[in-house]
């Protein structure tokens, strides 16, 4: 066995990875596909932080406690049914309006959902949503990531905790969305809300991408904590003479043949829904980044990725609420709800 893992890593080496070329772009500051905000109610383009200097698109909650929502949208475009596409932005949730307000920080009641449409902008469906939770900020990063396939199912994406997640793996702000081939329009809506002060979603450097080669459809790649497992999973639509799957993990980001933890054999040819999962028992303490390497039977890959999951094995006591529902401190006597760092609420008698 060790003997095939090294000939088939030393094989991994020489093989070249699909391309991506950039044929639509809003990067805020240059764009050919013009997106705007639709009804213009607390959004709008500001230059505090950016991925591309110096502006970013983003909504502000003014404080009035009702829904304030608008929708960043980016108008149908034409696209060739014979290519795979991949749809991906940045974004961000920060509290630079209003950082010293209580309720600085974006809850569960603020999200944004990336709505698509295939039909020419007629009727949209919801993809992804990722949301807040209990005040949670984080600036443009590349540790939380999602990659999705579009298939008409709305997944929600949740920090574990509140607070700032840039370095946790779930202060989410790659997202991309495959759209497979067969698919001749796209038009997408950024559907973005928050309704008090100091809760902000800041988007930035969106792309349409064309992805050249690709022999798989893959629908989702996953990663979550099953008794103490760490439980990678993955599916694909179809498959053509695909050979077999390299799974990398790594905990700074850094992927090479020696970071490959599994090889599980691919279908070759197929054009129905397939499912795939590899447990690893091996991970370490803190976050652990997993990419996805498609192998086929020519040699060449494509590579998705990375997911990530947070496996810190310590956890803190981050907020405690009475049955009012009122924060408060660790000397308070009677019946609390106790949130931890990894999302986990307790209740406990004092």
């Amino acid at each position: 066995m060790k003997k095939l893992l090294l000939s088939i890593l030393l094989m991994v080496s020489t093989l070249s990875v699909k391309s991506q070329t950039v044929v639509y772009y809003d990067y805020m500051e240059t764009w050919n596909w013009a997106g705007y905000w639709w009804v213009g109610t607390n959004s709008n383009w500001y230059t505090n932080i950016s991925v591309s200097a110096p502006s970013s698109a983003v909504i502000i909650g003014s404080g009035n406690n009702t829904i304030e929502a608008d929708w960043y949208v980016l108008p149908n475009v034409t696209l060739d049914p014979t290519k795979t596409y991949l749809f991906r932005f940045r974004l961000a949730s920060q509290s630079i309006s209003n950082p010293g307000a209580a309720t600085a920080g974006n809850d569960t009641g603020d999200y944004v959902d990336v709505q698509v449409s295939t039909d020419g902008g007629l009727t949209y469906t919801t993809e992804i949503r990722i949301r807040g939770f209990g005040n949670a900020i984080w600036d443009y990063n590349l540790n939380g990531t999602i990659y999705e396939t579009l298939n008409g199912v709305n997944d929600i994406y949740t920090p574990a905790a509140g607070g700032d997640r840039t370095n946790t793996g779930d202060g989410y702000s790659e997202i991309s969305l495959e759209i497979p081939y067969g698919t001749t329009d796209l038009a997408v809506d950024l559907y973005c809300r928050a309704n008090r002060p100091g809760e902000e979603w800041w988007i930035d450097n969106i792309e349409l991408l064309e992805i050249t080669g690709l022999p798989i459809e893959l629908v989702d790649f996953k990663v979550e904590s099953v008794d103490g497992v760490n439980q990678i999973t993955w599916k694909t639509a179809s498959e053509h003479n695909s050979s077999y799957f390299l799974l990398k993990r790594s905990t700074n980001l850094e992927f090479s043949e020696t970071t490959v933890i599994d090889i599980i054999p691919a279908a070759g040819n197929n054009t129905s829904l397939l499912s795939y999962e590899s447990m690893d028992r091996s991970y370490e303490s803190g976050i652990n980044y997993y990419q996805l390497v498609q192998v086929d039977t020519d040699g060449n890959s494509a590579t998705y990725g990375p997911i990530s999951i947070n496996n810190q094995l310590t956890t803190t006591i981050i907020k405690r609420i009475n049955m009012l529902g009122q924060e408060v401190d660790e000397n308070y006597k009677g019946v609390i709800l106790e949130i931890d760092s990894n999302g986990n609420i307790n209740k406990t008698i004092k």
